[in-house]
């Protein structure tokens, strides 16, 4: 993040003093689904959105760093933490609304902390199709968007109309879909640049069986924890799928990786794109196991992978 003409340091002081709700030097192992990361020199969890849009623009004055962040469930964190403030979207979470537009087409309008599986089962308990996909992805609406994310059933961009921003000048806007590049595991934001906060996204949704819908929904997720790692602390599909003949998983699994170690990270014996962590782990382990697996794939298939969770921090 671009900082203004302040010391980051001392505007965290001041960022701390007057927000009684930040958490200083606070553990980011505490909130990844990696378990693993050095502290935070701030942390924020808004419990709404004029305290998040306070922080924000108090933030950019003082030239504090500002890290977003959802539930923590694809991103990696370095072993020395991150610089400045990280913030926590989760508490964005207004439930869902409907608004009817037409006689078949329904907009669901949605706050970017909201659970994505949430968002999904609210969609079929009202008779609406479009999130069969995210059956078993964890995370946010927010984080969700930011990747693109998504399986072979479809991603979130496919009926995604707009979203509602923030930016780090504290103001709110609406961008369209036609102001949005869509690519695998990835967004782009047509005259704004990366520098983001998504508050919330309209979707545009079909009717659907509900009934079959449900059903599809219970088998893709038993699907899915059938061939992943349970217990272990991971981010999801580590690398994105080079192409959908090649898939990452499967480039791991043929070049001999499954159970490789380096420390306490292991490459899944369950799912060949899956790093998890035993226990113990640090984030170098994982990033000296990633550096291996990227080594190894390109050694013998000549590709390069590419992660797909968000690596941050020092």
């Amino acid at each position: 993040m671009q900082a203004m003409a302040h010391n980051p340091t001392r505007g965290c002081e001041i960022l701390k003093q007057e927000f009684s709700t930040l958490l200083g030097d606070e553990p980011m192992a505490r909130h990844t689904s990696f378990k693993v990361g050095g502290a935070a020199d701030l942390f924020a969890t808004p419990t709404s959105r004029d305290e998040l849009i306070r922080i924000v623009t108090r933030a950019r004055a003082l030239g504090v760093p500002v890290s977003p962040m959802g539930s923590g469930t694809n991103i990696l964190v370095r072993d020395k933490g991150i610089r400045g403030l990280v913030l926590s979207m989760k508490k964005i979470n207004a439930r869902p609304t409907i608004t009817r537009i037409s006689g078949t087409e329904s907009l669901v309008t949605v706050s970017s902390g909201v659970i994505l599986a949430a968002l999904a089962r609210f969609a079929m308990d009202h008779g609406l199709a479009g999130f069969g996909f995210a059956a078993g992805i964890p995370g946010t609406v927010g984080g969700a968007v930011m990747m693109n994310a998504g399986t072979a059933l479809g991603t979130i961009s496919d009926s995604l109309v707009s979203l509602e921003i923030l930016t780090l000048d504290g103001e709110v806007k609406t961008v369209e879909r036609s102001d949005l590049g869509f690519s695998h595991r990835e967004i782009s934001f047509n005259g704004f640049g990366p520098e983001v906060l998504v508050l919330g996204a309209d979707f545009l949704l079909a009717p659907g069986d509900r009934s079959a819908m449900q059903a599809s929904w219970a088998a893709h997720l038993e699907k899915r924890r059938a061939s992943q790692p349970g217990s272990a602390a991971s981010a999801g599909c580590f690398f994105k799928n080079p192409d959908k003949e090649r898939p990452a998983g499967l480039l791991i699994d043929k070049a001999g990786l499954k159970g490789r170690r380096c420390g306490n990270a292991m490459v899944s014996e369950a799912h060949a794109n899956f790093i998890v962590n035993l226990g113990g782990a640090t984030a170098s382990d994982i990033l000296a196991l990633k550096r291996l697996v990227e080594n190894e794939v390109k050694n013998q298939f000549n590709v390069d992978l590419k992660p797909e969770v968000k690596i941050d921090g020092e």
